[in-house]
This record gives C-alpha cells, sequence and structure tokens, in this order.
C-alpha cells in the first residue's frame, strides 16, 4: 500500500489537483490490475500447456501409440519372413503340383477272447 509520506497534504490542495491526483491513482489501479490479469491468464496457459504435455508424455495416448508400434513391428516381421519362405521356395526345383493320395484302409480288429 501506498505510504503517506509520499502524499502531498491533502488539506492545502484544491479540488482540481486532487480530482487530478485521484484519477492518476485510479488508472495506476486500473494498470496494475490488468497486469495482475495479464499474469494470471499467462499462469493459467501454462498450467494447461504443462498438463497437456503430461498427457502425452504419460496418458493412455503414449501407451496406445506404443502398442501402434509394436503392432506394425511384428507385421513387419511376418513380412520379412513371408518374403524369406518365398524366395526358399523360388529357389527349390518344382514339384508336381497333383499328387494322387493314397487310400487308407481300415485294419481288421483283433479278435476278442468271449
Amino acid at each position: 500500500m501506498t505510504s503517506r509520506a509520499g502524499l502531498p497534504n491533502l488539506d492545502t490542495l484544491d479540488f482540481t489537483t486532487l480530482k487530478a491526483l485521484v484519477l492518476s491513482q485510479h488508472e495506476e489501479l486500473l494498470t496494475k490490475d490488468t497486469q495482475l490479469a495479464s499474469r494470471d491468464a499467462e499462469i493459467e496457459q501454462l498450467k494447461l500447456l504443462i498438463a497437456k504435455l503430461r498427457r502425452i508424455q504419460f496418458g493412455r495416448k503414449s501407451e496406445k501409440l506404443q502398442r501402434q508400434i509394436e503392432q506394425l513391428e511384428l507385421r513387419l516381421e511376418e513380412l520379412e519372413a513371408e518374403r524369406a519362405e518365398r524366395s526358399v521356395i523360388s529357389h527349390t526345383p518344382a514339384v508336381s503340383a497333383f499328387q494322387p493320395e493314397t487310400k487308407r484302409t481300415r485294419q481288421p480288429l483283433p479278435h476278442l477272447p468271449p
């Protein structure tokens, strides 16, 4: 708060000087209120930004992203394995596509004693 030592003697001032003094004090107060509101807004904005960054770093989406990366890596491994199998198959000699199956017949049951 402003100390009384910096104020002029209010009893000796005329009306216009008192009015000017009150207006200057009021403008100074508005300026300080504006600065405080600006600081409060900046504080809120920084808090929201920090919360957002924490959610990105530790939230479900980061876990979901990690899970998606793992699934893509697994899919990549599967595709590479399939490509390797195809290259092995293409280097082996061709086998006849038609191979008749042998018919299986049932074996007779063993005779059981009565």
